[in-house]
């Protein structure tokens, strides 16, 4: 077995899902560790995803929160499966990475829903913003409220769990024919330019992100919710186990500081290749990481808020002798929905209500360029007048 590190695996390797490795490539004390991690992930996750659901007042914002609820156990859960069934690891990390865009998609729409009652108080007003998203960047935004801002951010966002599906597919694929080379910097397999491309596709939602945090600040403020708090619980795990887990290790093991062995300094007698060692620390990576970002989402994504202004204004519609209405209807409020309809809101119409904002956005992005396009043709032609009345003023 190769333990000199990944500088000597080929590309394109035999086809087919499983790896070399299997079940004599995973270590009891690391996989007891990442189980007891996933216990913890599992039980947090169900307490508060189950008091969301049992005080669903705010329909519009609970979805999203108890969405991402499931993010940190699912994606343990899968790189658990991974560490124990290394030789099938990278089909099942697919999924996990699948999980994960469609986590990103519910914190923006979270964030969105927050914004909404301010979108809708700032209709057509043209307000320009020049937030500081980083030390020494500024940013200039025409109209933060306007369109063309909006539908921008949306496809930065959008592209990230997009192309998640469209990686996943290509992943398997490859895998399939033998072209993956997960373990090779070879440029003739799909590794290598996924990795890439997938660096672009996190860079480019960072940015967006960070921006649309600092340029609705004093929204957030008013809204009473810590957006960048909202944000690292769901992209902080992202950026520590793409950055780390995944970069970090793979140049470790690339060099050579990151090594397997023959099993002769084992008591087991267990050899483990230096794919299978970088494979058991990364997954350890990511199940402590997703424990304590867990931790975190109590606080952030917990139904505290929701609860607190259900509860209050029932009470003030009770005490004025109005109903608070149990339904979908235009009232324009809701009382906590039953158990059973909470959770068919907030997961039975996940899949179409993403397909949906998919295809609205691609409407508006449509919408937007003719707009453009009509005020360029526009500008032209003022150009063109005023160019004709100068012409006509000289020659008199």
């Amino acid at each position: 077995m190769d333990t000199e590190g990944n500088s000597k695996a080929q590309c394109p390797t035999a086809p087919g899902f499983s790896q070399d490795g299997g079940l004599a490539n995973w270590h009891i004390w690391g996989w007891m560790l990442c189980l007891l991690c996933l216990v913890i992930t599992w039980i947090i996750a169900i307490v508060t995803i189950n008091k969301h659901l049992r005080n669903y007042y705010e329909p519009e914002i609970q979805r999203h929160k108890v969405r991402v609820l499931l993010y940190p156990p699912v994606y343990s859960t899968l790189a658990w499966f991974s560490y124990l069934r290394y030789d099938y690891s990278t089909t099942i990390m697919f999924f996990a990475a699948l999980f994960e865009s469609l986590a990103v998609y519910n914190l923006y729409t979270c964030l969105q829903a927050y914004l909404q009652p301010y979108r809708e108080e700032n209709e057509g007003v043209k307000e320009e913003a020049r937030p500081t998203v980083m030390p020494f960047i500024k940013v200039h935004i025409k109209s933060r409220w306007g369109m063309h801002y909006r539908i921008i951010t949306d496809i930065l966002v959008y592209q990230f769990p997009l192309w998640s599906v469209l990686d996943a597919f290509i992943s398997i694929f490859a895998e399939w024919k033998g072209y993956y080379c997960v373990n090779s910097y070879s440029f003739k397999g799909a590794h290598v330019y996924l990795v890439i491309i997938n660096f672009i596709s996190l860079s480019l939602i960072i940015s967006a992100l960070f921006t649309y945090l600092a340029v609705y600040k004093q929204e957030w403020i008013r809204a009473r919710i810590s957006a960048h708090g909202f944000f690292w619980c769901v992209k902080g795990p992202i950026m520590i186990n793409f950055y780390i887990g995944t970069l970090l290790l793979s140049g470790l093991a690339y060099n050579g500081t990151l090594h397997g062995t023959d099993g002769s300094q084992s008591s087991e007698g267990i050899a483990w290749s230096t794919e299978a060692v970088e494979n058991g620390l990364e997954v350890i990576i990511d199940c402590v990481v997703m424990t304590i970002f867990m931790g975190l989402m109590i606080r952030y994504f917990g139904p505290q808020d929701s609860i607190a202004r259900g509860v209050n204004t029932q009470a003030a519609l009770t005490a004025g002798g109005e109903h608070y209405y149990n339904d979908d209807s235009d009232m324009g409020m809701h009382e906590k929905l039953s158990y059973g309809a909470a959770f068919k809101d907030a997961y039975i119409r996940y899949i179409p209500e993403f397909i949906h904002n998919v295809a609205t956005c691609g409407r508006d992005s449509s919408a937007l360029a003719k707009k453009r396009a009509r005020l360029r043709r526009q500008k032209k032609m003022m150009e063109a007048g005023n160019n004709m009345e100068t012409t006509a003023l000289n020659t008199f």
